[in-house]
């Protein structure tokens, strides 16, 4: 690469020029490096320092940041910029190696002359574990390269080597792409001034390439396939089903009956055309491969073989990444091509060639076993060890002196090495080259897995952005058009189901704990024995968990002494992980589903979610000796959360998404907590005085308290409280109101039964409806023994119908999974 002296430092900011005086190299520097100089010149360290910031708020809110606890990725503030001559050498590279790779993978699953001809070992690539035998007897259609990513570095010379090809699937591409966008922001004065290529073109490329393989579908079914939220880049894949408009599944999802592969919706099996896979060959299909995983979905490769579904990448293209093709490929296209490799491969050697003192510039590798990979310097030990058996199935690599960068850290610059990852898509028209990549590199506390990251910016010839966005070239056809109404996964569904139970079930806990702190501080300023009670039932009802979930029932006639002091029960209500009705449990189990359901959520809905997942690391660290009005303070920020992602839920989610799942969820929870409180805090008859103490306690978690007053200005009881929150159909808070909207929402759910017969659902809704509005409310309050028997007796039938209804809930519509036997051909190689 060219290189150039380093500019006048004097008329930098010190912040440049002092990475300049002490930077990587003596004298000299990239051209694109000082070309970014240049642009930066302008800026002072508190710029800087500011749009890392803003980039660390802007990725944290799209949940990159917090991507799983393996690995975190941090998005620098200054980009990697490539001239068009330096983008234009790898361009070179990368489709020399696109046409390379494509002979070898139908050399391979073909006539196999680079077996037959000595190029390859055949015993070093049988024994290797990404060998597959089941791909060699698919179709040609079935076969080949689609989309792929490269690694390569760059030498301290400026020679480019290739590292590692990824064959299966290019990760990394949707963490690209949410960095470009982030950048773009925070760097958009700079972006425009350096003419960067856009990369939209490209994603627009390879939803056309989808579209060919389902043309003659009329209404085509796509989908991401992935491992599901413990995969660290769940996140990238989340957004890049977003943006593409793909639905994203895991292989739970997914089933395959008599060689077609369903995917499992709300209302039964819909058949999948095309599945755009995020996992390994040797984990795709647990019931023939002899490694089992719970990511791979049994049947698919004969679901693939028979052609009811297309692959992409296609299954097989693993044999591209083993040592045993991979180390010969330099040879391969010296001979078949004529051509020396513009991306060279690292030296390989055996370890005859090398003394002891010679490791250290090496790593060790095997040629069978994919985990052997030990560095020269540190394992010197293990690798003596390993070649003291004589095997012939181990070779060193050489390390590659890469390059460095610079990044922005504690507010300067510090140099780096780093790689691109380059990506590529293959079509029958050719190959389109990504016109950026993803720029990496290892942070010094590399043992925790932590990744900075720049995005690359390459610059187009005529110095304007290039690749503007383009309309489709043809009028969309009908079976285009079509909608895919209620087509939400299972596990979708389920997810949005008990998302929306615990977002009420958290407001429930916060107004309760809330409440809870007032009456016991205000008791113990102002002694009042009509309040007594009413904090009574309600420790009582925390303690024993029948106020909060599981809402088990228990008799207040007779309350109890407590040993614990109400702060302390206080504490534990909200911060005890150990219970399953915490606010803190509660608050995790939101967050898990927000993740289960990233894709469906708007970017204001994840900062939200984002923003509860902070205050729970407060609530973590909170000590039980903290002051109440600290609690009280933590209390209305979660409430003024939930709140706005139920407000951000209702704006942005549509019927079509599972709002409505989320809403039924919602629902049933709300009615169970209500009927749990009315058990709980009004089974017991009381003096008329604490009696009204006890119902306001009861309104105010209710939100009722205000409506109530209004309502029935001239005389308030039980009664009328049992009116206004248990019968009244047009309150939106009452327990009548539930299940009229349990009835509406519950219309949207895909009719199981036939024509002219009632759903089981439905029959469970008529029960419950059935059973709130047999009583008035003159009978509901009427007390024996000062004990309201017919309120105990209709709020335990309640509860069992409403438990009931979600268990009908769960198997009719969460649950279509048919048991496989498993088959495995791999597991016979050495039969």
């Amino acid at each position: 690469m060219t290189e150039i002296n380093k500019p006048n430092t004097p008329s930098l900011p010190a912040w440049l020029s002092s990475f300049l005086v002490d930077g990587p190299s003596s004298g000299t520097v990239p051209s694109s490096m000082t070309a970014l100089f240049e642009h930066l010149s302008k800026l002072n360290g508190e710029d800087i320092s500011q749009r890392a910031q803003e980039i660390r708020r802007l990725l944290r809110n799209g949940g990159f940041i917090e991507a799983g606890e393996s690995r975190r990725f941090q998005l620098d503030p200054l980009p990697f910029l490539l001239t068009q001559i330096e983008w234009q050498k790898l361009n070179d590279g990368i489709m020399q190696r696109v046409r390379l790779l494509q002979f070898v993978l139908n050399d391979l699953q073909g006539p196999k002359e680079l077996i037959s001809g000595g190029f390859i070992s055949p015993s070093y690539l049988m024994r290797h574990p990404q060998y597959l035998r089941e791909s060699f007897n698919l179709s040609i259609k079935n076969r080949g390269l689609c989309l792929l990513g490269m690694d390569i570095g760059r030498d301290e010379q400026g020679n480019l080597f290739l590292l590692n090809d990824h064959c299966q699937f290019p990760r990394g591409l949707g963490l690209l792409l949410e960095n470009r966008i982030v950048a773009r922001r925070v760097m958009s004065e700079e972006f425009a001034e350096c003419g960067v290529q856009r990369i939209a073109g490209f994603f627009q490329e390879f939803q056309q390439t989808v579209n060919e393989y389902t043309k003659h579908l009329r209404d085509p079914r796509v989908v991401l396939l992935s491992k599901g939220p413990e995969d660290p880049y769940y996140s990238e894949l989340a957004y890049l089903a977003t943006y593409l408009g793909y639905t994203l599944v895991r292989s739970a999802d997914l089933t395959v009956r008599n060689g077609t592969v369903w995917l499992k919706s709300l209302d039964g099996l819909h058949k999948v055309d095309v599945i755009i896979r995020w996992i390994e060959d040797r984990y795709l299909d647990s019931l023939e491969q002899s490694d089992f995983s719970e990511h791979g979905i049994p049947g698919l490769l004969q679901a693939v073989r028979v052609g009811s579904v297309q692959l992409i990448n296609p299954f097989g293209n693993s044999i591209l990444q083993i040592p045993a093709v991979k180390n010969n490929y330099a040879n391969i296209a010296r001979q078949y091509f004529g051509e020396e490799l513009i991306l060279q491969e690292p030296e390989t050697l055996s370890p005859a060639q090398l003394d002891p003192s010679q490791w250290a510039g090496c790593e060790l590798r095997s040629y069978v076993d994919p985990l052997v990979k030990l560095d020269g310097e540190i394992d010197r030990a293990d690798i003596a060890s390993l070649l003291q058996s004589g095997s012939s199935d181990y070779y060193f690599w050489r390390k590659v002196p890469l390059s460095q960068a610079p990044f922005w850290q504690r507010k300067q610059l510090v140099a780096k090495k780093v790689m691109l990852r380059c990506y590529a898509l293959v079509t029958e028209q050719g190959v389109h080259i990504l016109p950026s990549a993803l720029c990496t590199t290892l942070s010094s506390d590399h043992s925790m897995g932590k990744v900075t990251i720049k995005d690359t910016w390459i610059q187009s010839p005529t110095g304007l952005p290039s690749d503007l966005p383009r309309l489709p070239k043809t009028m969309r056809v009908a079976g285009d058009m079509a909608l895919v109404e209620g087509l939400i996964p299972s596990r979708t569904a389920e997810s949005l189901f008990w998302l929306g139970s615990a977002l009420e079930r958290a407001e429930s806990v916060c107004r309760l704990v809330r409440l809870f702190i007032d009456r016991f501080t205000e008791l113990s300023m102002y002694p009042d024995v009509r309040h007594l009670d009413s904090l009574l039932m309600m420790r009582d009802g925390l303690e024993k968990h029948a106020i909060i979930y599981p809402y088990t029932s228990i008799d207040t006639l007779h309350i109890e002494p407590s040993e614990n002091s109400y702060k302390q029960l206080s504490h534990r209500v909200l911060y005890d992980q150990t219970m399953a009705g915490s606010l803190c449990t509660t608050l995790s189990s939101i967050i898990g589903s927000s993740t289960q359901v990233r894709e469906l959520l708007s970017y204001d809905s994840l900062r939200i979610v984002e923003n509860l997942d902070t205050e729970l690391r407060k609530l973590e660290k909170t000590h039980p000796s903290s002051a109440t009005h600290l609690l009280q303070s933590s209390l209305d920020r979660i409430m003024g959360l939930l709140m706005a992602f139920n407000g951000s839920i209702v704006d942005t989610m549509s019927n079509s998404n599972g709002s409505f799942m989320l809403e039924i969820g919602r629902r049933v929870e709300r009615a169970i907590q209500l009927i749990a409180m009315l058990e709980t805090l009004l089974q017991k008859e009381l003096p008329e005085a604490e009696q009204q103490s006890v119902l306001e306690a009861l309104l105010i978690v209710q939100v009722s308290s205000i409506t109530h007053r209004r309502r029935y200005r001239m005389y308030q009881s039980v009664n009328t409280g049992l009116e206004l929150i248990l019968l009244d159909t047009e309150y939106p808070r009452s327990l009548a109101y539930q299940i009229e909207q349990l009835h509406s929402l519950c219309g949207r759910l895909p009719i199981k039964t036939r024509a002219g017969f009632v759903e089981p659902i439905e029959k469970a809704l008529l029960n419950i409806k059935i059973t709130c509005h047999k009583l008035h409310q003159n009978e509901l309050s009427e007390a024996t023994d000062g004990k309201r028997l017919a309120l105990i007796e209709l709020c335990q039938d309640l509860k069992a119908q409403f438990n009931a209804f979600k268990e009908i809930v769960q198997t009719q519509y969460f649950s279509h999974t048919k048991s496989a036997q498993k088959r495995n051909w791999s597991a016979e190689r050495g039969k």
